[in-house]
């Protein structure tokens, strides 16, 4: 009886035994299924060596079965400058036993190409020893997404910056030229009254400093370019579009890659005849920056004599589009990833090369303007890229036909003019500019302006947008109040308009603007445009 109740326990204690088993077999089924089956990338390895990688991560690095990964030492699938850091972490893990804590590295795809993961590992008994497991998850994509976020963040900040250097830069500029423009006159005037009496020698000096002067607003115009090319990438006004000059734009964008051009390459102008396009210029200026460092990039670097990049517009002769074509000597693109440029994050750029833009920007800003962007590329012949924009259909083109006799603008009546700029010495430039031909007051507060318009009647008022206290619309709506039909006798002067309101008061206010730095011509053009209203006014 002892016997046959020994017998049961046995059997029992067997039956309980094989069913442990059956569920660990269950549950080890279960667990391998759901590895097996699961997006996260596994990796087992031991001593060096991968010892199991599941179907996901065998895909992911492009190789086509688990032969082909195991066995091989971990070091072939992680990037070189992480091995180390991961043998560190291996011995940590199996010295203490515990799991690492969280930590991204790279693994190198078979066709090398590189993805950061981020790693979960943790020692484990596999396969009769202690190995290492890692789960892997591939944030390649929200890296680079993160990267041109930052990016994005900083061409606005930057864009914000030049708009802000570019008002600082324009208020001094305008002084500068005026009173430069005043002395050539004046000059011109004691160089022909010296000339009359006889007196050689004063004429001769009068000459040579004019000859100075000439100079000295070349020097203005150039920094007034240089900083007209800076605006156009700035983050104001980014979805506003007007009838543009293509090679305007590009004249810009070869501007500001200058330096990085001299040393890489020779850069050749091919302009043909092209129409205005409908278009954003600091949007198209992305678009053309990006596609020139583009061409630099792929060129070989030390061969600057013999590395050409050559920037092509012309007409389309069928659909009267724009064209403008970048291209490059440089070593093509093989076939083999042609199709894959316009994808959202590829690049062949080692890390950290190149604008952050990415063709897929590219093609989606033109795409947004109407038009298209192509790639030509022929291996050791080089790379064209070719943008298509429509032309703006309100601009005409033609122009009415010029006469033969050219008209004599009319002459600008004295008028009674108000100047208003917080800058005094931009102010006295204007006002002694103007005061040979007008009677002018000039203020520097806006209250100091609404004292005036409180005593006295003006046939023009000449305002400057952003001062101290005041914004654009309290401006125009005390002006209102004041002067009738003020919106044609009104005109507002910038040198660039940096805040969002008062970039949203001169998309809104209808009346003309005077962009800093402006020559006397400029400012007797605005009054001579605002004279037969001022006239039409007084005799009311």
């Amino acid at each position: 009886m002892g016997h046959a109740m020994h017998d049961d326990h046995a059997v029992q204690t067997s039956r309980f035994e094989g069913a442990v088993e059956d569920a660990l077999a269950g549950v080890r089924g279960l667990f391998r299924l759901i590895v097996e089956k699961t997006s996260e990338l596994v990796v087992v390895h031991r001593g060096g060596k991968i010892l199991y990688a599941n179907p996901t991560l065998i895909a992911c690095l492009g190789y086509e079965n688990a032969e082909s990964l195991y066995g091989r030492p971990l070091g072939e699938i992680l990037h070189a400058e992480d091995v180390t850091r991961e043998n560190r972490r291996v011995r940590v893990m199996l010295a203490t036993n515990e799991a690492a804590p969280l930590y991204t590295y790279r693994l190198v795809r078979r066709d090398g190409c590189i993805l950061t993961v981020e790693v979960a590992s943790a020692p484990a008994h596999f396969e009769g020893g202690t190995a290492v497991i890692s789960l892997c998850r591939d944030i390649t994509t929200r890296i680079e997404t993160e990267a041109r976020v930052y990016q994005a963040n900083l061409m606005n900040s930057m864009g914000t910056l030049a708009a802000g250097v570019a008002h600082e830069i324009n208020n001094p500029l305008a002084y500068v030229t005026l009173n430069i423009a005043l002395v050539t006159k004046k000059l011109e005037d004691l160089a022909s009254a010296s000339g009359a009496r006889g007196d050689v020698e004063t004429q001769s000096l009068a000459r040579e400093l004019l000859g100075f002067c000439g100079e000295a607003l070349d020097g203005t115009e150039r920094v007034a370019q240089i900083v007209r090319d800076f605006r156009v990438f700035s983050s104001a006004n980014q979805e506003e579009r007007r009838p543009i000059d293509v090679r305007r734009v590009l004249d810009a964008s070869i501007k500001v890659a200058d330096n990085e051009i001299r040393h890489r390459a020779h850069l050749v102008r091919n302009y043909g005849d092209v129409p205005l396009v409908h278009a954003n210029e600091a949007r198209l200026g992305q678009v053309f920056l990006n596609l020139l460092v583009n061409a630099l990039q792929a060129l070989p670097q030390g061969s600057a004599q013999t590395n050409e990049i050559r920037v092509v517009t012309a007409t389309h002769k069928v659909s009267g589009s724009a064209l403008i074509e970048i291209r490059d000597n440089g070593p093509g693109i093989p076939p083999e990833i042609m199709n894959r440029v316009f994808e959202p994050f590829f690049t062949t750029k080692p890390v950290g090369v190149g604008s952050g833009l990415g063709l897929s920007i590219c093609r989606s800003i033109v795409s947004a303007h109407g038009g298209r962007i192509e790639i030509e590329s022929e291996v050791g012949k080089g790379t064209v890229v070719r943008v298509t924009l429509l032309p703006a259909e309100s601009v005409d083109l033609g122009g009415e036909p010029r006469s033969e006799i050219p008209k004599l603008a009319p002459v600008v009546p004295r008028l009674s003019v108000l100047v208003v700029d917080d800058e005094p010495a931009l102010l006295s430039a204007i006002v002694r500019q103007l005061e040979r031909n007008h009677d002018v007051d000039g203020r520097t507060s806006w209250k100091g302006a609404l004292e005036a318009l409180a005593d006295k009647r003006y046939d023009a008022v000449l305002c400057d947008v952003m001062m101290p206290g005041v914004s654009g619309f309290d401006i125009h709506r005390s002006l209102c109040e004041r002067m009738p039909e003020s919106n044609e006798r009104i005109v507002y002067m910038t040198g660039g308009a940096f805040t969002q309101e008062a970039r949203s008061f001169l998309a809104q206010a209808p009346n003309r603007c005077l962009e800093k730095p402006f020559s006397p011509a400029d400012l007797e053009e605005i009054l001579r445009a605002i004279a037969p209203r001022a006239r039409a006014s007084s005799s009311v």
